[in-house]
């Protein structure tokens, strides 16, 4: 199945979307990004989360940035872990939060057991991987008990992205960017996966499907136009944002969901039948 996700830059590709994300993170601070925490929007994606988090055992968060879900789970009592490729950013988060077992680690190769976790949450992480998403869903099953939770969040191809996404390619593309004069950048490679693509890479890991829904629906208008940021805040939204998305929402839950919300868990059946 990866192959129909398979970019045909390969490695390259993959170094390039680590170095965008190490220059992204490199000019924030945690403390500055748990200002997200008074968004309307991360308030409610964290109550969709606390919703199907497990309240015992331990929670891996696999490519957690700078953090904030970790903290803000680790405030509300739950047992969290962390796990991002990015020293530099593991590094800010164990001076803001001491306390929080971090690791500098890949997500397709981690430093656990077998069955060590109760719940693995990956949001925005899987559509990175130029080769396809099947060896981090295989690592994330390596390391969730029986019948754990695989917690997923994955962009979803709206009618904003759709739009956007022409000119994103164009304006990103370095010969263009030459030809202009601009300075050469890194980006990160992105893949906008169907429904089908996601039940099969997970299928394949191991996992049985429990729920996708769509959600975020905010963060599409937010993207789509200054009109509808609060530009006193880091990345939040204003009320008409909040009042236009709960409008749209109603008729087209899915033409304006930023995300998917995968909820998935590991199938006790399938791993005795795997091959070891």
């Amino acid at each position: 199945m990866d192959k129909d996700i398979r970019s045909n830059t390969g490695g390259r590709t993959d170094e390039r979307t680590r170095k965008a994300w190490s220059d992204n993170w490199s000019g924030h601070d945690v403390e500055k990004v748990m200002e997200i925490f008074g968004y309307e929007r991360v308030k409610r994606l964290l109550a969709e989360f606390t919703a199907v988090l497990p309240e015992k055992g331990r929670i891996l968060e696999g490519g957690c940035g700078l953090g904030p879900w970790l903290v803000k789970l680790t405030e509300l009592g739950y047992d969290m872990v962390g796990v991002d490729y990015d020293e530099v950013s593991v590094n800010k988060i164990k001076e803001y939060a001491p306390h929080i077992p971090v690791y500098a680690a890949d997500v397709e190769d981690m430093p656990f057991e077998d069955n060590s976790f109760s719940a693995y949450m990956s949001l925005g992480v899987l559509e990175h991987f130029s080769e396809g998403p099947g060896k981090a869903a295989k690592e994330a099953f390596r390391v969730l008990e029986e019948g754990g939770l695989f917690l997923l969040m994955l962009p979803y191809l709206n009618f904003q992205r759709r739009i956007e996404l022409p000119l994103r390619r164009i304006k990103r593309n370095r010969t263009v960017r030459k030809f202009l004069g601009k300075q050469e950048k890194d980006y990160y490679y992105e893949y906008w996966f169907k429904e089908r693509e996601i039940r099969d890479f997970l299928s394949e890991a191991g996992f049985d499907i429990e729920k996708i829904a769509p959600v975020d629906h905010i963060f599409t208008f937010v993207s789509l136009s200054g009109l509808f940021r609060d530009r006193s805040t880091y990345d939040g939204e204003n009320r008409l944002a909040v009042k236009v998305s709960d409008f749209f929402r109603k008729f087209f839950p899915w033409q304006t969901s930023s995300s998917y919300m995968v909820t998935a868990r590991k199938s006790s059946h399938k791993q005795k039948g795997r091959i070891k």
